[in-house]
């Protein structure tokens, strides 16, 4: 997939952080609120550049309405912060976990926050997180609603992360007969979309990178979320499933093909001429003003006129930013009104 939008690599600047910064504080004034404490490790990475991995410590960015934000943070990790963080934030720490009385996280959150104020807090905050938060808690998901529009700059993260997904999957496919086992595929596609992501972009945090590059054998071929055995072979026929998901430096894209070894079968001709002709539809109708649900109405309106109603498993398709899984779902039960589109060819 070659995206027509030219790839960057380069973090964000400090306007299109300030940009997002400003759009999660309109939302707040539109809900009155004071605070926003954001503890999900994609949206604080959204906000500030800054990945991290919690282990039992918990972080918390603290937006106010008005002033600087501030990150409680552990002793530990203050050197770390400050390496990776675009934005400029007040630093309040805890001391560790668990950590006597008077210097727990919770001991700072109530210093940073008071216990009067009106709180917006995530929705994936865990229970025992949230009986932490001071003040009156309110939960909203205000990052993710802002994460649905993509500026030039993300969809530009976002084409060269597709970038590296087609490298990963000219190599598989390379790959792909009959005989090498599947661990030779994963390893060696791999490794050339990391050694890719490690030579363009030498600063990269390797905590906001991940790959995978597989092939689904055809017994597993309606299963994308199973793991195929690192031996398992490729067989003639198909079809087989060839999934490659990258996350580079921070933003991801994922690319799927189905293709056949040798000969295809006459059972999979028609459906996979009618899922061809399904995907051309989805693409035709994916536009800015357009309700996801509606796009997946006529794609599978599409596949039950062809007679295969009954083997319909998914949905028509997801988004991605800076994981390869999130909204808009263009699904039936999706609410979401399309906005913004890139144009792939």
């Amino acid at each position: 997939m070659k995206s027509a939008i030219e790839p960057i690599t380069t973090p964000p600047a400090r306007n299109e952080l300030k940009l997002r910064l400003d759009t999660i504080r309109a939302m707040m004034i539109a809900k009155e609120l004071d605070y926003y404490v954001v503890v999900h490790t994609d949206n604080v990475y959204y906000m500030t550049n800054f990945a991290y991995i919690p282990f039992e410590r918990p972080f918390f960015l603290i937006i106010p309405a008005e002033k600087k934000p501030c990150l409680v943070v552990p002793l530990l990790e203050v050197s770390h912060a400050e390496q990776r963080m675009l934005i400029e934030v007040d630093y309040h720490t805890y001391y560790e976990y668990p950590a006597p009385p008077g210097k727990t996280f919770t001991d700072t959150l109530k210093k940073v926050i008071g216990g009067d104020k009106k709180v917006g807090i995530e929705s994936s905050l865990s229970i025992a997180l949230h009986k932490e938060i001071p003040g009156n808690t309110i939960v909203c998901d205000l990052i993710e609603e802002a994460r649905l529009i993509k500026t030039d700059y993300e969809i530009g993260r976002i084409a060269y992360a597709s970038k590296v997904t087609d490298i990963g999957m000219k190599k598989a496919l390379s790959l792909a007969q009959p005989g090498p086992h599947i661990a030779t595929i994963y390893s060696e596609a791999t490794k050339e979309m990391m050694v890719t992501m490690l030579f363009e972009i030498p600063d990269v945090n390797m905590l906001m990178s991940k790959f995978v590059a597989a092939v689904w054998p055809k017994a597993l071929s309606a299963q994308p979320h199973s793991v195929p055995g690192l031996f398992d072979e490729i067989e003639e026929g198909g079809p087989n499933v060839a999934i490659i998901t990258a996350q580079t430096n921070g933003y991801s894209a994922e690319l799927e093909r189905t293709f056949f070894m040798g000969t295809v079968p006459d059972e999979a001709k028609k459906i996979f001429d009618v899922t061809m002709e399904a995907r051309a539809k989805a693409f035709e109708l994916i536009k800015p003003g357009v309700r996801s649900s509606e796009v997946d109405r006529k794609v599978i309106a599409i596949i039950e006129h062809a007679g295969f109603g009954k083997n319909i498993l998914h949905r028509t398709g997801h988004g991605f930013g800076i994981t390869g899984h999130e909204p808009p779902w263009v699904a039936l039960g999706s609410e979401h009104v399309l906005t913004q589109v890139c144009t792939f060819n």
